[in-house]
């Protein structure tokens, strides 16, 4: 039976995937949405959003406002801070799956890709 290879030690996370997962969305698909449009869209709890955001704001990755024409709603925006971020980790995660990838072969490769797509079809 093969082994599987063993998994490097990565260093300690400062966010919680909550916290990414947010921030991806916000930067990805909109600029300023609710904590409930979070909630319903990443399919968490309000309350994780709630701490989620509490600690994003904290780490000023983003801000909230009071929506102007509802005076109720608290809108949640990201800032530059937030929108660098999302785009180092995007760009450390691409650099990681093309070293990856050069392990493969060319057969492998296509293989790797025809497994992809069927996948995510």
């Amino acid at each position: 039976m093969a082994r599987c290879p063993k998994i490097p030690m990565q260093e300690p996370q400062e966010f919680t995937r909550g916290e990414i997962g947010i921030l991806v969305y916000l930067h990805f698909n909109s600029d300023s949405v609710t904590s409930g449009d979070l909630s319903e869209s990443l399919s968490v709890s309000t309350g994780r959003v709630a701490t989620a955001l509490k600690g994003l704001e904290k780490k000023g990755f983003i801000i909230r406002r009071t929506d102007l024409s509802d005076k109720r709603r608290v809108n949640v925006l990201i800032t530059e801070a937030g929108r660098k971020l999302v785009l180092d980790k995007h760009q450390i995660g691409i650099e990681k799956m093309a070293k990856a990838l050069r392990k493969l072969d060319e057969e492998e490769a296509i293989e790797f890709v025809r497994l992809v797509k069927k996948v995510i079809a």
